[in-house]
């Protein structure tokens, strides 16, 4: 019994999980370990790796099944990586090892490669896993640009990275056939928010809605100053044209006194000829026809003039 509770300590800390190696070491022997299996005290759940009967059937647990299965240089990666790192979410289980190295697991996603270097990878809940930069671009080689850019908003809000960062790591991946280069890089390039960080998903999605609409470029985060003083800055502003785009989260005017200021901050705007146009995360993502042709208008209105 003293045997039985240390193994159920070890697996405690592997989310229910033991190596066979490991049952091994700790004194029980082959047939123990099958006899074990047949009356369903343990369960295989990947070649060499066993659940103890009772453990809870988590996410993470399969995950770790995974990276235990695949053994030394495996590394969590792709989709589940950016679970991990809380910039996509996504059940898919993904491990990459050496590319050396031929492996098979039931229900996971083995990737091979030989690019994988000490500095591309951290720690997260115990595991190692790919770390945001290196992140991005494999999901480049998996998901579709839209959500790899997606992705990258949520990595550049929760400051896991910066652009500076993913251009550098770009450049040190890049090689002929690199796969997933090449959809961070035109990402990157196309962004209509330069090297500042969004404060919020909604912006970035703005700027998505301006290209994809073919509207004339807004310079983000732009800065409005009168006679050399500060007025305001505005989310994304023509500045020739003195049109100013706002774009309002679930946040905006959490409080009388925010509200106050937003309306401050807009009257000062209008009263230098600026005309202030406002859209809120329901505009932008569920109406952007919508919000595309009120920006024309705007655009032609002013033209014309």
């Amino acid at each position: 019994m003293e045997g039985f509770e240390a193994i159920v300590g070890m697996a405690r800390a592997q989310h229910g999980l033991i190596l066979r190696g490991q049952l091994l070491a700790s004194g029980l022997s082959p047939a123990t370990i099958q006899r074990w299996m047949d009356c369903g005290r343990l369960e295989a759940v990947h070649r060499g790796v066993h659940r103890l009967a009772g453990a809870p059937l988590t996410w993470d647990q399969r995950l770790w099944a995974a990276v235990m299965a695949a053994g030394g240089d495996a590394v969590v990666s792709h989709r589940s990586a950016a679970r991990l790192w809380g910039i996509h979410d996504d059940e898919t289980i993904e491990v990459t090892v050496d590319r050396a190295r031929a492996l098979h697991l039931r229900e996971v996603v083995v990737h091979r490669a030989t690019d994988l270097v000490d500095a591309h990878v951290s720690r997260r809940r115990g595991l190692p896993t790919a770390n945001p930069l290196r992140t991005l671009v494999d999901l480049g080689a998996v998901l579709r640009p839209t959500l790899v850019e997606d992705a990258l908003d949520r990595a550049l809000e929760r400051r896991l990275v910066t652009v500076h960062g993913v251009e550098a790591t770009i450049e040190a991946l890049a090689r002929r056939g690199r796969r997933g280069v090449g959809v961070l890089r035109t990402i990157v390039d196309e962004r209509a928010l330069g090297r500042s960080r969004p404060d919020s998903l909604l912006e970035p999605r703005m700027a998505r809605l301006l290209r994809a609409h073919t509207l004339p470029p807004f310079v983000f985060q732009h800065e409005v100053r009168h006679d050399g003083r500060f007025v305001a800055r505005v989310d994304f502003a023509d500045a020739d044209l003195r049109i100013a785009l706002e774009v309002d989260g679930f946040e905006s005017h959490a409080t009388p006194r925010a509200l106050q200021s937003d309306l401050c901050r807009q009257n000062a705007l209008v009263a230098l000829g600026w005309t202030v146009l406002r859209f809120t995360w329901s505009d932008v993502v569920r109406r952007p026809e919508m919000v595309a042709a009120t920006i024309r208008r705007v655009l032609g209105s002013r033209n014309s003039a």
